[in-house]
């Protein structure tokens, strides 16, 4: 009855309307000529989706009778396009994402488990921690290619010698680079993204979830972690108004700020662009404490459609191709997070590669991102409140009370209540 009524919110509260014409690549079995098509939608990083694409295009070519088509979303659209098209019975074979997804696509009863449908073979290679990830209800929801995906401090070794590890040393080292009139920052992040956001709640000793998956949003640690947000440019006078993805990234890339936070998908476009990059655990909040942020695992999806299960042999083989070794490893080392295949963590180029062991020391600095509905949830309630915090619209107080309420709310909603 749950996943019935969880159903009808999600048709009641996403318009069929908002999927692009890319839904008319959803899952059929052989064409006139007996090809079989697969389709996968993915929200890969740009150096990812480069090096994944080209995998596809050999197996294309080594494999004429079976043909792989990659589309490409933005996260958010993804997921809502997927939901869109799966609830009809449509959309793609496979769709790739973090295990964050795996919540609301398995309450809302679209995706179905690995086991039965991926050869034993292509499973057993695999990491069972990376496997298990994707677990949920004792069965597993994702086939994962790299782990990670988590937040830690990147700076430019031109301008920052050596990574601060007290707040202290972090004001002192970004203050001096600080000078906005001149487009020079010490110090930028995603201001307003939750997923950069939880580090420091977390480092403030707040949970997002509680044992039975409800929202623990209202405490201390958040009124910190909000005060925290709000005090990086009120207080310390480091950042800029409007801190976003896009303008951090490239500010950082053409050299004009010293210290960023980003995700290790991003680590290899600066070493591309030049940068003489450092990769360190962020340093300790005023409390002392490190900053704790999300790790996951991402990977691929089987939609639940009786024509994806058709084809079942066909994406076996491509899977035997796109996870072997030295295919996982070439992805793997493009986003600098672990491979997720066992032997292919033992490759030289793997081993001897100096962001990926950074990103297994930031890794120390994380938790398990929660594989839960009720996480969506709570990264809509935080988003818009942690806004109205930084621009000085809200007391952190309030909005801690906010937060709460408005997951409660979105919760609820998700339930169908």
């Amino acid at each position: 009855m749950y996943k019935k009524r969880l159903l009808m919110a999600l048709v009641a509260a996403i318009s069929l309307s908002a999927c692009s014409e890319k839904n008319a690549a959803t899952a059929t079995t052989t064409d006139a000529n007996g090809v079989t098509k697969i389709v996968i939608w993915e929200q890969m990083e740009p150096e990812g989706e480069k090096v994944f694409k080209a995998t596809v295009a050999q197996f294309n070519q080594a494999n004429p009778k079976i043909q792989v088509d990659v589309v490409h979303y933005p996260n958010e659209d993804l997921r809502t396009n997927f939901q869109n098209a799966a609830l009809t019975g449509a959309g793609p074979d496979l769709v790739y994402g973090p295990t964050d997804t795996i919540g609301i696509f398995h309450t809302s009863d679209l995706i179905q488990p690995v086991e039965g449908f991926i050869d034993q073979a292509t499973l057993a290679s695999l990491d069972p921690k990376a496997l298990a990830a994707g677990n949920v209800d004792n069965k597993t929801y994702m086939l994962p290619d790299i782990n990670g995906n988590q937040i830690a401090m990147v700076y430019n070794k031109k301008l920052v010698s050596t990574p601060p590890t007290t707040w202290a040393d972090f004001v002192a080292v970004t203050s001096k680079l600080q000078d906005p009139s001149k487009k020079k920052f010490g110090f930028a992040y995603f201001e307003k993204e939750p997923y950069w956001f939880v580090g420091f709640y977390q480092g403030f000793g707040g949970k997002l979830l509680d044992a039975n998956n409800a929202p623990t949003l209202d405490n201390p640690a958040m009124v910190s972690a909000l005060q925290f947000a709000y005090d990086i440019q009120a207080k310390y006078h480091l950042g800029f108004k409007g801190m976003d993805y896009d303008q951090t990234h490239e500010l950082f890339k053409s050299g004009n700020i010293g210290i960023i936070l980003n995700g290790s998908w991003s680590w290899q476009d600066y070493v591309k662009s030049g940068i003489d990059l450092g990769v360190a655990p962020m340093a300790a909040l005023p409390n002392g404490k490190a900053p704790i942020f999300l790790s996951s695992t991402k990977g691929f999806m089987i939609n639940k459609n009786d024509a994806v299960t058709a084809k079942k042999a066909a994406i076996n083989q491509f899977f035997a191709f796109d996870l072997s070794p030295d295919n996982n490893a070439k992805y793997a080392i493009s986003q600098s997070q672990l491979p997720t295949v066992t032997a292919a963590l033992a490759l030289p180029s793997v081993k001897n590669d100096a962001l990926i062991q950074a990103s297994i020391k930031s890794m120390q600095y994380t938790t398990p991102m929660p594989i839960a509905p009720q996480l969506r949830a709570v990264w809509d309630a935080i988003r818009p409140n942690l806004d109205a915090v930084i621009n000085g619209q809200m007391s952190p107080a309030d909005a801690s009370k906010k937060i709460q309420q408005d997951a409660i709310q979105g919760i609820n909603t998700i339930q169908g209540k």
